[in-house]
């Protein structure tokens, strides 16, 4: 077992979604499904909300989440980065509770669809890899022809070019997950090699505006059905 701490960013500031954070999401407020992954984890050793905002820690402290701060507004603007937000909860809560994570995973509630599943296996991924790093993953998109373009000049170039099939992955933005001594000594939770954990295009889901968020709502309702069925 390895000592894994998960932080789910959870700020007042969206400017293409107001509050999509806590925006009713078929009836529950959207963090709260990440929440729910987070509790169901049976690797998580710790995990946390981090907001600045009295509403969103009312309403996350009722959906059972852990609160153990408000964080500075010094680090709720928009020019804040996750890893300034990692850094705070991971100094706080090994200062605190006094002991020293392996792993570290930012799971952002714009990715209402992740499973615990999906936690689970990002940890036990990383933990047996030689990487410093693990990424959530949509795909394969395999292609026949070069279908990713660049605008170059005004006209449309390859962006990149391979003799094999066009084989690729796009990041999802569900879990990323980084070795705690790779994250402190050089403040990134990307490495330049990293494990891939691959997700479908359901569970990708990454809400970002209105079509997105409609988006979600229709994947959640077909997969409660599917439960039921």
């Amino acid at each position: 077992m390895v000592n894994s701490l998960a932080i789910i960013p959870a700020r007042a500031g969206s400017k293409r979604l107001k509050l999509k954070n806590i925006k009713l999401l078929n009836g529950k407020p959207m963090v709260y499904y990440t929440i729910s992954a987070a509790k169901k984890s049976k690797l998580l050793t710790d995990w946390l909300v981090s907001s600045e905002d009295e509403r969103i820690i009312e309403i996350v402290k009722k959906l059972g989440a852990n609160v153990y701060f408000k964080r500075p507004k010094k680090l709720s603007g928009d020019k804040i980065r996750n890893i300034q937000v990692i850094e705070h909860a991971l100094e706080y809560m090994e200062k605190n509770f006094k002991k020293k994570y392996d792993i570290i995973l930012l799971l952002q509630p714009t990715s209402p669809i992740r499973k615990s599943s999906h936690i689970d296996e990002a940890i036990s991924l990383l933990s047996r890899s030689k990487y410093s790093s693990l990424a959530s993953v949509k795909g394969p998109f395999i292609k026949r022809d070069k279908i990713l373009k660049k605008i170059d000049n005004e006209k449309l170039v390859d962006l990149f070019y391979s003799k094999i099939n066009h084989e690729f992955y796009i990041y999802n933005a569900s879990i990323y997950a980084v070795k705690r001594d790779y994250f402190v000594k050089n403040k990134k939770i990307i490495s330049s090699s990293q494990v891939p954990l691959i997700m479908d295009k359901i569970h990708s889901v990454d809400v970002d505006d209105k079509n997105d968020f409609k988006i979600a709502e229709l994947f959640l309702n077909m997969l409660e059905k599917n439960e039921k069925n």
